[in-house]
C-alpha cells in the first residue's frame, strides 16, 4: 500500500461523516434592538416582531449609480434564509435580504451614512431605503426597494 493509500483510507470515515452531517442554513445575523437604534427603527422592528411571522419572501430592487442589477428575491422559513435567487440565478444565502438583515442594513447606515431616509409599512417592513454615505459627494446614494409576501 502506498502512503497516499494509507492516507485516503484513514481520512475515509472522517469525509463520510462530514457529508452525512445536515447543513444549517447559513450563520445569519439576527437584529437585537439596543438603546441606541434610531427610534423610527426600533418602532418598526417592534411592529415586525410583533406579527411572528417567520415564513416570508422579499424582494429587494437596488438602485444606485451603478450598473442596473436584477431584484434579490429572498426566501424565509421558520427565520431562516433558505434561497436567493437574482434574475434566473441562485445566490449563496448570505447575500439575501431577510427582514433581519435589512434592520441591520438600517442600523448601520444611521450609524455611518450622512443621510438615512426609510419609508415603513404598518406591519414593520421598510419599502423604501434611502442611504446617502456623504451628503456632499454626487452619485453615492443607494436606494432600496422592498416589497415583502407572506408564505
Amino acid at each position: 500500500m502506498t502512503p497516499k493509500t494509507t492516507v485516503t483510507r484513514a481520512l475515509l470515515p472522517t469525509l463520510a461523516l462530514l457529508l452525512l452531517m445536515p447543513t444549517a442554513a447559513y450563520a445569519q445575523d439576527v437584529f437585537e434592538p439596543v438603546p441606541t437604534d434610531d427610534p423610527t427603527l426600533l418602532a418598526a422592528w417592534q411592529a415586525w416582531d410583533d406579527k411572528g411571522i417567520d415564513d416570508y419572501t422579499t424582494t429587494v430592487r437596488l438602485t444606485c449609480f451603478c450598473p442596473p442589477e436584477p431584484r434579490v428575491r429572498t426566501v424565509v422559513r421558520n427565520g431562516e434564509v433558505r434561497k436567493v435567487l437574482q434574475g434566473g440565478r441562485r445566490l449563496g444565502l448570505g447575500r439575501g435580504y431577510s427582514m433581519d438583515d435589512l434592520y441591520l442594513m438600517i442600523r448601520e447606515a444611521h450609524a455611518t451614512a450622512d443621510r438615512v431616509e426609510v419609508t415603513y409599512t404598518p406591519r414593520g417592513v421598510p419599502k423604501s431605503i434611502t442611504i446617502d454615505p456623504e451628503e456632499l459627494a454626487l452619485d453615492e446614494e443607494s436606494y432600496y426597494a422592498v416589497s415583502l409576501v407572506r408564505s
